[in-house]
């Protein structure tokens, strides 16, 4: 069923290709006309600056904006009291505003083209951190086959295709598999997340990722219960290292006023 999804979406983009000789590429973002053909990221330079909003200072576990004079710290106190399984989190911006309107769209299957456009802002804009940390390999965190079937997509797939064509390391869209269902992150309290992801995910026993760096890519991180426990997973197969990559980092209330995310 994967192949026949990439055979799927290499047909469509390749229909698209041949659209784009006929007619001006438009931002996949707000749909206005992009000035000049160009390649992706299809992204026009106002949405580029509404999506890119996370600045540092940063926490380098969890990537949530910290006090300017908190200083070099390893945690913040968002995630000190938490054991987060992952290594350290990577990501785009903040969940609010234009950037919290595209996650929402990426999540439906119309706008697979925003989700990959979304994949390579994502690796250029965080390329120049790869010198310090170059991953073995992109391992999306997955979905049920039922939620799958009734969205007919994975947003995690598309950004970590686009991710690994930049960054030239390979995307396994299989590596990790989801063994049941769980309820929807965004309507559980944060204390009841974890349990609700507890034992959800497992390691495809055809890969052997011992020893190897890996990046988990995602769209929305909000309490990093989804995100740690596929990490938990991924180190017990072997893994030594665990980075999240995500668009959107979601900080719920207490920054700038931001509304509850929907993120695990």
């Amino acid at each position: 069923m994967v192949r026949m999804a990439s055979v799927a979406r290499f047909g469509r983009r390749l229909f698209g290709s041949g659209l784009d000789l006929l007619l001006p590429p438009a931002c996949n973002g707000c749909g206005c006309e992009l000035p000049t053909p160009g390649r992706q990221p299809f992204l026009c330079d106002a949405c580029r600056a509404a999506f890119c909003t996370l600045r540092p200072p940063c926490c380098p576990r969890c990537a949530a904006p910290v006090h300017p004079d908190a200083g070099a710290q390893p945690d913040c106190p968002r995630c000190r009291h938490r054991r987060h399984r992952f290594d350290g989190t990577l990501a785009l911006g903040i969940y609010r505003g234009p950037l919290r309107e595209a996650v929402v769209r990426m999540k439906q299957r119309e706008h697979e083209a925003l989700t990959l456009s979304m994949g390579y802002l994502l690796a250029e804009c965080l390329r120049p951190r790869l010198d310090g940390w170059q991953p073995d390999l992109l391992a999306p965190v997955p979905v049920h086959w039922w939620k799958r079937l009734v969205r007919g997509i994975n947003g995690p797939d598309l950004l970590a295709e686009a991710l690994g064509a930049v960054w030239h390391i390979p995307a396994v869209a299989d590596l990790l598999i989801c063994r049941r269902r769980t309820k929807k992150q965004g309507t559980l309290l944060p204390a009841e997340r974890l349990a609700n992801v507890r034992g959800a995910f497992q390691v495809a026993a055809d890969y052997d990722i011992d020893g190897a760096r890996v990046a988990l890519i995602d769209d929305v991180m909000t309490t990093g219960a989804t995100a740690s426990e596929a990490a938990r997973m991924l180190r017990q197969a072997g893994a030594v290292q665990v980075t999240v990559v995500v668009v959107a980092r979601g900080v719920g209330g207490g920054y700038l006023g931001t509304a509850a995310v929907g993120g695990g």
